[in-house]
């Protein structure tokens, strides 16, 4: 990773004052009627002087949204009639904001008082900067890292950089990251303007790893601020993770690479794919893990046309190219590294119990 430029004198003093910006915060909500009262009472326990806050339920049957809207009256909210998943509800919601900075937080996170203050001086200073994202942790144990941004294998899969790892100071620099992850950052709205929406094709997860791969495209920055510290109430069995990865990490990298960094590429890439498959195959806990490659492939190749139009619209308005974009990537792969136990994570914790 890079480390982020600390140097100037204007940040520096800004992390104790300055005039800070109004910002919008939007909470995304899916039958969280529990998480949501303990997100929302973080929020409204920050120190920062000026915001607003929009809850965006995505179809719920819990009653959560009531409960929110008798708790906090203060809260705009937005109900959707259905589950429409984590890119589509979010677009849909982000067109209606004016803010000059948005934050995106999920409803199982509770954050620091501080936490905000923290982050802001790092994206209103430099306009290269298009996101910023705090350290994330385990709110079962707060000793443990969830994420300190999130990094990227040249094969298009992300990870949480420092997942499950014990927090003893190793990620204590204000540096830039691959991406960040959408369940808790800062993104600048002309930059969200400028890179586009997040890709509904993808109903969940990637979606964030996506957004900024076309930001870095664009020649933006990811920032990771550890000072800045939120709580994740994170569980490895939230739904189907292991198909939707595999389906949205090849999507990613078919939208996001040029053709000749695809073509070097696809020989090494295949032959990890089937050697991912072959130990799903016998190591997954369900038919849709055991076939979730398979999987993959047949849905990109179902969407082909789609990813293959949005391809062409990314690559023709790029100003970076893949050297540089690699550069900032893990020179390996992800899926062969936790195979080798050389990455620990605790979704591969999980499939090994």
């Amino acid at each position: 990773m890079v480390e982020y430029a600390l140097s100037n004198p204007v940040i520096q003093k800004s992390r104790v004052e300055f005039g800070f910006p109004e910002v919008t915060v939007v909470v995304l909500n899916y039958n969280g009627k529990k998480r949501i009262k303990e997100c929302l009472g973080s929020i409204f326990r920050m120190n920062y002087p000026q915001f607003k806050v929009v809850v965006v339920d995505n179809g719920s049957s819990d009653g959560s949204l009531d409960s929110v809207r008798k708790k906090y009256p203060q809260v705009k909210t937005v109900k959707y009639d259905r589950n429409h998943g984590f890119a589509k509800a979010y677009n849909m919601a982000l067109e209606e904001i004016e803010s000059e900075f948005i934050v995106l937080l999920n409803n199982d996170v509770t954050v620091e008082p501080n936490w905000l203050r923290e982050l802001m001086p790092y994206i209103i200073y430099d306009n290269e900067v298009s996101a910023v994202t705090p350290k994330m942790l385990f709110m079962q144990n707060t000793c443990a890292i969830n994420a300190a941004g999130g990094k990227c294998d040249i094969y298009g899969s992300g990870w949480n950089r420092g997942n499950g790892e014990k927090d003893n100071g190793q990620y204590e620099r204000v540096e830039e990251v691959f991406y960040a992850n959408c369940g808790a950052i800062v993104i600048r709205r002309d930059a969200w303007k400028d890179v586009g929406s997040f890709d509904e094709q993808y109903f969940l997860y990637s979606e964030d790893l996506d957004w900024c791969w076309r930001a870095r495209l664009k020649g933006y920055k990811i920032v990771y601020v550890p000072y800045s510290r939120i709580y994740h109430e994170w569980r490895a069995s939230n739904g189907p993770i292991i198909p939707l990865l595999e389906r949205n990490w090849l999507a990613t990298a078919l939208k996001n690479y040029d053709s000749g960094t695809l073509m070097r590429l696809a020989p090494k890439f295949v032959a990890l794919k089937s050697a991912v498959a072959a130990w799903l195959l016998f190591n997954g806990r369900n038919v849709s893990e055991r076939f979730a490659v398979f999987d993959g492939f047949l849905w990109n190749l179902k969407m082909f046309r789609d990813t293959w139009k949005k391809r062409l619209l990314i690559q023709a308005s790029r100003k970076i190219d893949d050297k540089e974009i690699q550069r900032h990537m893990y020179n390996g792969s992800l899926e062969l590294s936790l195979g080798l136990g050389r990455i620990k994570h605790p979704i591969t914790d999980s499939l090994a119990s």
